[in-house]
């Protein structure tokens, strides 16, 4: 009998978990022929996350939980349910419901044929406004192009991989992760499904806009200097032009004489390169931030309380 661990990282999510596991379950008591275990992460929530946790570990055998000392990120939790992994196949997903169970047939089937990983990827959301669904088809053109890992249109974390897929994806131990061009920077054979998402059933969303922009940033400067070039390439192209109009500036005065300066051009040329300046100081800055992030070499995350140690010390006891 094989082994699949499901890593869910869980942020605020007291009112779903139970309902989750519950469903979970009716799909996982079709597949009499894998073993399944959660590893529930608990990402330092607001709310009585872990409380639910303990509860359901108490429950079923198959339950183990983890819970962070204070909220690190989902990045973080997913690295520490992946650390605690031992089974043949490694699923990592949500808790609201969003990256439903019921494709986990489909997954298993693309395993046994061979391949390294089975990803999901979205289909169109309804509901989802124009605003976020373009910036998001923007987000992934602008990767493609501009990084080494590549990724359709609407990739998400939810998937099935290999236990040397994961053993890969542990060597990369940086602090500043994105977690979807880690998956691809590692390689591996990917087969890719669709499936249609739906609106969660139960509690809130915690991702905002603001969140959304911050992780696209994130996904570009972890695994590309291309704004860094863009904006080398810029000062070299400003550079050329302002010698071109020194010289044109040069003639002008010594064939025709001095003439009166306009107001507006000056303006307008010392407020686009002061921008440019500025936004080239703020892609510098971005990368020279995760270095020091990166340099202070602490912990991706703190744990203070999981039921792992429990099933150590007893092992040891024995």
């Amino acid at each position: 009998m094989k082994t699949i661990d499901l890593v869910v990282p869980c942020y605020n999510e007291e009112e779903g978990l139970e309902h989750f596991v519950t469903e979970t379950n009716k799909v996982i008591n079709t597949l009499p022929d894998y073993y399944f275990r959660y590893i529930l992460v608990n990402d330092g929530s607001k709310d009585k996350t872990y409380l639910v946790m303990k509860r359901l570990a108490a429950k079923f055998d198959n339950i183990k939980y983890i819970s962070f000392s204070r909220n690190f990120g989902k990045e973080a939790a997913m690295y520490a349910g992946l650390q605690h992994c031992d089974a043949d196949y490694v699923v990592v997903m949500d808790a609201d419901l969003q990256h439903p169970p019921v494709v986990f047939p489909q997954m298993l089937e693309a395993m046994e044929e061979g391949w390294d990983c089975c990803a999901t990827k979205r289909d169109e959301r309804e509901g989802e406004s124009f605003f976020r669904g373009a910036f998001s088809k923007l987000f992934f053109r602008l990767s493609n192009r501009m990084t080494d890992v590549k990724n359709p249109y609407g990739a998400m974390d939810y998937r099935m991989m290999t236990r040397q897929m994961v053993n890969s994806i542990l060597e990369l131990s940086e602090v500043q992760r994105f977690s979807k061009g880690i998956f691809s920077w590692v390689g591996f054979d990917t087969k890719w499904i669709t499936f249609k998402t739906v609106d969660r059933e139960l509690g809130k969303s915690s991702w905002k806009f603001s969140s959304l922009f911050k992780y696209a940033i994130d996904g570009i400067t972890c695994f590309s200097v291309t704004p860094l070039r863009f904006t080398a390439v810029m000062g070299a192209i400003i550079f050329v032009l302002s010698l071109i109009y020194i010289l044109v500036t040069l003639i002008q005065t010594l064939f025709f004489g001095i003439q009166t300066p306009g107001y507006v051009t000056t303006l307008c040329a010392v407020l686009f390169l002061g921008g440019l300046t500025e936004m080239s100081i703020g892609v510098l800055g971005e990368y020279i931030g995760r270095i020091y992030m990166e340099s202070k070499d602490r912990p991706i995350y703190i744990t203070k309380f999981s039921n792992f140690e429990e099933e150590e010390n007893e092992e040891i006891d024995r």
